[in-house]
C-alpha cells in the first residue's frame, strides 16, 4: 500500500528499533525514506533505549535524521497544496 498510495505514511511506534523487519529497513533506506515516521512508544520504550537501538541499525545520517524527525516535521508543519 505504501508504494501504491504516495500520500500514505507509516509510523514505527509498534516496534523497538532493533526489532524492525529487514524489509521495512530496506524500504526506509530506499523508496520510503521520506514516508516513515519515528515514534518511541514512550513510556513502554524509553527514548534512551530507542536512540541506542537506532544507532545500532547502521543507517546513513540522512536517512536516520529524516526518520527520527525530518519526516514528521515535513508532514505536520509544511504547507500542503490541495489534493496532496
Amino acid at each position: 500500500m505504501m508504494i501504491k498510495y504516495r500520500n500514505l505514511r507509516m509510523m514505527t511506534s509498534a516496534w523497538s528499533p532493533k526489532r524492525l523487519p529487514e524489509s521495512l529497513l530496506h524500504y526506509l533506506r530506499t523508496r520510503g525514506r521520506d514516508r516513515i515516521l519515528f515514534a518511541s512508544d514512550h513510556p513502554v520504550l524509553s527514548m534512551r533505549r530507542c536512540t541506542t537501538e537506532v544507532a545500532g541499525l547502521g543507517l546513513d545520517e540522512e536517512v536516520r535524521d529524516a526518520w527520527l524527525y525530518g519526516n514528521a516535521e515535513a508532514f505536520f508543519f509544511s504547507e500542503r497544496k490541495p489534493g496532496r
